[in-house]
């Protein structure tokens, strides 16, 4: 770091000096520019140029200062014109004399000539004594001297260890480098060059006189945006030679001419490498001259790793041709042979060894003429001590062998052929790329094996990837299939030390991603035939014992429960069971084995009948229909991929997951599927007519026949899985699943409340109340119950049904959504506390399922069935509380605090109470007395409410119509609201009436008003509301003075006292009014004196308005 400091000095009129001192700090230090000369006196210079130059006196700044203000004032005062100007001839630029620091003297010597290194470190100096020495640049000494080069030209070359001439950036401090001195004398046309490390001289020859040495050492100036800068930027000739013709002629210098030794020796090998790589990059095609220069040059590497080196460049080349690699291998093999033996000479043997079986293996499936291969194989298997024996076949047994599938297994596969046929069935095909043999020699094929030591056959490597081992499977099928003798593989797999249950997993692979349309009973026989052929190779495959279970085959009947689809898993398993069925027949040729099934083949009857099973679940899922009729909500569902593994892993209920998830995509009724129950349950059994359950079960039936007889290419499909899977199937099991599905979906988007409707529906078809009750509970803590709550709490909060932005904010729906959600969750409610109320009565029954799970998870419908039953006062609790909050949004009645409120209760401990998550206290369902008035209050509301949804259809006094059956439906739902509040059921015909009345629907309140059980108290606001219909007919009455006379005085002074109410209706009918007193006063004689009442005031009136509305009717004033 270095400080420049900069002195000011201020003159003032006091005789003291002030000075600052203002210090300026840079991050780098200057630069210094080292500039190396030759020539006399010194007879080398070290100069140096400081950036930035010298920096000009402050008397000189001053002086061009005021020049350029006095030559600017003219302008400035008007009277200088810029046409009269001379412009200022240009400056001229001062030159700046290097420092030379030191140098080298010598007063005999003259420089002629200097170079400097690429790396800066050296410098090449030539003189006019026939001298050049190299001089190091950092210390300044000169470290070399050699004679005898008049007029010489230097030049010097940086190579490194590495195949690019350029390396990369980040790798280059970790690649050795050597940096070499050229020096050319033209006169005699030599050329010398020596090695700078250590001064040696490394090679020295003729060359053209009089030519011109050109040198180097700046790389790419001016590059494109697209230049790459990760690697080292170096020119792409460092040195090169002109004559004088004009040619050029480059330095190719090794790199192991700068090493010693063993290092020497790989670094020549390592050209020698370049040198083949640089053959097979020219051709494509190799002529017989390169073959034979290949060849003889591999012969000339002497380091084992060189050697290794060469055959994965070989293999790694899809051009290689078969002669050139074998022969080399058998070079590199003899070569190693010789070596004395240690653990790298063993670890490269091994890997040579695993090469050549590779390669002979290759060669054979690909039908290639192995010759030259079999001289190389056997020193192998002698030299690591395998046994190179070949099979000798029993040509009698060979040809009396067939092989087909077993009779049984044939049937069952030529009726799943034409299932799937018949629903076009179309599994999950993988990319597989069928490479051409010629390009896929060696290259892919040698990568996917593990060359072990310690193995005594060659494997696969555990992490290939899917697609490359397809692509391997494919390749190797392909080849096989191709071949005109399938019992020649015995004898390859076994002389190539392959695991042969490798290669029958690749076969299989293969099957696997094949479609069904190639496969055929041609296909399958070869396939038999390939597998049999495949197995003779080991022991383990062909001798199986009448009571064992074979390791081998188990290990292949494990691969193909985790295989991809199902139906031809099941090919590939009836295949191995026929071929493990011709070993069998070797093997228990027992008299005493009286049995006609072994323990091997019943495994693979198990197995095939599984693989059955899920095949017809797998074809089956593959229909795509449209449900005709009335339908659920469509789910989408994604492709059913599903395998043995996978209806294993996912327990008990999978199947029946997988089946409801495939109704619930054609969105069909649960109806529709208990009636294909029943219809296939008739058709089957005998049932007894007299039975109860019967009876309803037939008519169930008659009403929803229909939609099986519309849908009979859906239920043929359902039909089938009950045959295949008959406990997994039953009706109230995948409605039950089809109930979790669509609650699953609702959760996912809460605004489709259709799909929550879905569940309800479904709910009241499951027959089996302990399940439906399970159902309910479950559903409602895992999805309903904390939206619910987030509901009650912001219903509490705001006091009337809130605006949109509120209920995104907290619910993530629109108010119009929150009044459906609060619907669909009351009456879910309701039905949930019906059913909790019934279940008690009903026996739980046992679930079953098949057996194809030992042991699992259990079902979703097994652990609905054992849930704890809930508390049916906490339900109850919950049901009022969903009713009034859905009440109160869909009338929009503002009631602060209604949850508070109304209820004794915290509403928040009752919605938790309900799914168990807090400690249970004492609940009285009867309410306290400060809940009655309130609730009266709110009730009220409510009935005001639900008399607005009245709409008049026919206006006509004389025919006079309303349509109110919304009304009617709201008052049902109150009255029991009612009911659950012990609020008493007068109370709510009372303001029915009372409302009816005050908006005018008389003929809707005369069929309410004789019902009523306390007339007396009802007769008290139908008077005062027959007071303002009185009043509201004077104003309206043409003749007002003779409706005064005609009105008694006592009751025209009740009218004056009595304020008007506008809300009653301005044309009101006297008939009608008349009617409604006469009905009522009719009760209250009924039910008591007059002259006992203490209400006689409001009689007496009632019956004065009866009879002056009979006065004005008659007048004509009404």
């Amino acid at each position: 770091m270095h400080m420049h400091f900069v002195w000011v000095k201020f003159i003032s009129n006091t005789p003291k000096c002030k000075s600052t001192v203002s210090p300026w700090y840079r991050s780098i230090p200057p630069v210094n520019s080292l500039i190396l000369t030759v020539g006399t006196s010194p007879y080398t210079g070290f100069h140096y140029a400081l950036e930035g130059g010298t920096t000009p006196p402050l008397q000189d700044v001053a002086r061009a200062v005021a020049n350029k203000i006095k030559s600017a004032l003219p302008g400035w005062l008007g009277g200088g014109s810029t046409e009269n100007m001379v412009a200022n001839p240009e400056p001229i630029i001062r030159s700046e004399t290097l420092s030379m620091r030191n140098g080298i003297y010598d007063s005999q010597r003259l420089g002629t000539f200097v170079a400097i290194s690429p790396d800066r470190r050296l410098a090449a100096l030539a003189d006019n004594l026939g001298r050049v020495a190299v001089l190091d640049v950092n210390s300044g000494y000169i470290i070399r001297l050699f004679k005898g080069y008049r007029d010489a030209q230097c030049a010097f070359v940086q190579i490194f260890d590495t195949d690019s001439k350029k390396p990369q950036l980040t790798s280059i401090k970790e690649i050795r480098r050597a940096i070499f001195l050229i020096i050319y004398n033209p006169k005699k046309g030599l050329i010398d060059i020596r090695l700078m490390q250590r001064g040696t001289r490394v090679a020295v020859f003729t060359a053209t006189k009089n030519g011109q040495l050109l040198y180097n050492s700046c790389g790419l100036v001016g590059a494109e945006k697209n230049y790459n800068h990760k690697k080292l930027n170096m020119p792409e000739f460092q040195c090169v030679l002109i004559d004088p013709d004009g040619k050029l002629k480059k330095f190719n210098i090794p790199f192991y001419y700068s090493l010693e030794g063993e290092h020497l020796q790989r670094s020549k090998d390592l050209h020698v490498l370049r040198e083949i790589r640089e053959i097979m990059k020219k051709e494509q095609l190799l002529s017989e001259e390169s073959k034979n220069e290949i060849i003889q040059k591999a012969t000339n590497f002497k380091t084992l790793e060189i050697r290794k080196h060469c055959m994965d460049l070989f293999i790694r080349n899809t051009n290689m041709p078969s002669d050139v690699l074998t022969s080399c291998l058998e070079i590199f093999w003899e070569s190693v042979e010789k070596e004395s033996l240690n653990s790298q000479v063993q670890e490269t043997k091994n890997y040579f060894a695993k090469l050549a079986l590779l390669i002979f293996f290759f060669r054979n499936i690909n039908d290639d003429a192995c010759v030259g291969m079999e001289g190389i194989v056997e020193k192998v298997c002698e030299d690591l001590k395998l046994t190179h024996t070949k099979n000798e076949t029993n040509e009698e047994d060979e040809t009396c062998r067939a092989f087909h599938l077993l009779e049984d297994d044939s049937c069952i596969l030529e009726r799943l052929l034409i299932l799937a046929q018949e629903n076009n069935f179309k599994e999950y095909q993988p990319r597989v790329s069928f490479v051409d043999n010629n390009t896929s020699s060696y290259k892919e094929f040698m990568s996917y094996f593990v060359f072990d030591k310690t193995s005594e056959v060659i494997t696969l490597k555990p992490d290939i990837a899917a697609e490359k081992l397809d692509n391997l499977a494919a390749n190797i099928f392909k080849s096989i299939i191709k071949l005109k003798d399938f019992s020649n593989l015995t004898n390859v797999v076994r002389e190539s030390h392959i695991d042969s249950k490798e290669i029958v997993k690749l076969v299989i692979t293969h099957v696997m991603n094949m479609s069904l349309d190639e496969i055929n009973i041609e296909l399958i026989e070869n396939i038999i035939e390939i597998l049999f052929y495949l197995c003779k190779v080991t022991e383990d495959a062909t001798n199986i014992n009448y009571n064992d279970i074979s390791p081998w085959w188990q290990n292949i009947r494990d691969l193909l429960v985790e295989m991809r689809c199902p139906l031809k898993s099941m090919i590939v398993a009836m295949a191995c069971k026929a071929v493990a069925s011709l070993f069998e027949g070797k093997t228990t040729g027992r008299e005493d084995a009286w049995e006609s099934v072994t323990k091997e083949n019943a495994k693979w009857g198990l197995l095939i009948g599984k693989l059955e099973d899920i095949s017809v679940l797998s074809i089956t899922l593959m229909f795509k229909g449209t449900f005709k009729g009335k339908t659920l909500p469509k789910l989408s569902v994604e492709d059913f991929n599903i395998n043995l593994k996978y209806i294993y892993t996912r327990g008990k209920g999978s199947v029946t997951e997988l089946i409801a998830k495939w109704l619930c995509s054609m969105g069909v009724l649960p109806e529709a599927i208990i009636a294909n129950e029943l219809v296939d349950l008739y058709s089957e059994t005998d049932i007894d007519t007299d039975d109860e359950s019967s009876e309803s079960a037939q008519l169930f039936l008659v009403n929803s026949r229909a939609y099986v007889d519309d849908n009979q290419n859906l239920f043929k499909w359902l039909s089938l899985l009950r045959r295949q899977f008959p406990l997994s199937t039953l009706a109230d099991y995948i409605i039950a699943n089809m109930c979790w599905e669509y609650a699953i979906n609702w959760q996912k988007s809460m605004q489709a409340n259709e799909n929550i409707k879905a569940v309800l529906h479904c709910l009241k078809h499951i027959s089996n109340l302990h399940l439906r009750l399970g159902l309910f509970s479950i559903i409602w803590s895992t999805y309903i119950k904390h939206s619910f709550e987030l509901t009650c709490r912001l219903v509490n909060k705001v006091g009337k049904l809130p605006k949109d932005h509120l209920c995104l904010q907290d619910l993530g729906f629109n108010s119009e959504h929150l009044k459906s959600f609060l619907q669909v969750v009351t009456q879910y409610l309701r039905d949930f506390h019906v059913c909790s109320t019934t279940a008690i009565d009903q026996e739980k029954k046992v679930i079953k399922y098949e057996k194809i799970w030992d042991e699992s998870m259990p079902s979703l419908v097994e652990v609905a069935q054992d849930v704890k039953n809930v508390d049916n006062d906490i339900l109850n609790l919950n049901y009022q509380i969903s009713c009034t909050i859905y009440y109160q949004c869909h009338f929009n009645v503002k009631f602060p605090k209604a949850l508070d409120t109304l209820f004794d209760m915290d509403y928040q401990y009752l919605i938790e109470a309900l799914v168990g998550n807090i400690a249970q206290r004492d609940i009285n369902m009867k309410p306290s007395g400060k809940m009655v008035n309130p609730r009266m209050k709110f009730l009220t509301k409510l009935i005001r409410a639900a008399i607005d949804t009245i709409t008049c259809v026919n206006s006509d006094e004389a025919n006079l119509l309303y349509n109110n059956e919304d009304c009617l439906l709201w008052m049902e739902n109150i009255t029991t609201l009612a009911e659950l509040w012990n609020v008493n059921e007068n109370f709510v015909k009372h303001q029915y009436v009372v409302g009816l009345y005050h908006m005018g629907y008389d003929t809707l309140a005369q069929t309410v008003v004789g019902s009523v059980a306390d007339p007396e108290m009802l007769l008290v606001p139908i008077v005062a509301i027959t007071i303002q219909r009185l009043k509201r007919n004077l104003e309206k009455c043409k003749n007002q003075p003779e409706w005064i006379v005609t009105v008694p005085p006592q009751l025209y002074k009740r009218l004056q006292n009595t304020t008007l109410d506008v809300s009653i209706p301005a044309n009101p009918s006297l008939t009608t009014t008349m009617v409604i007193l006469q009905i009522l006063l009719s009760q209250v004689d009924k039910k008591m004196s007059t002259e006992t009442s203490t209400n006689f005031q409001n009689i007496h009136l009632a019956e004065l308005i009866v009879e002056t509305c009979e006065v004005l009717i008659r007048r004509n004033l009404g």
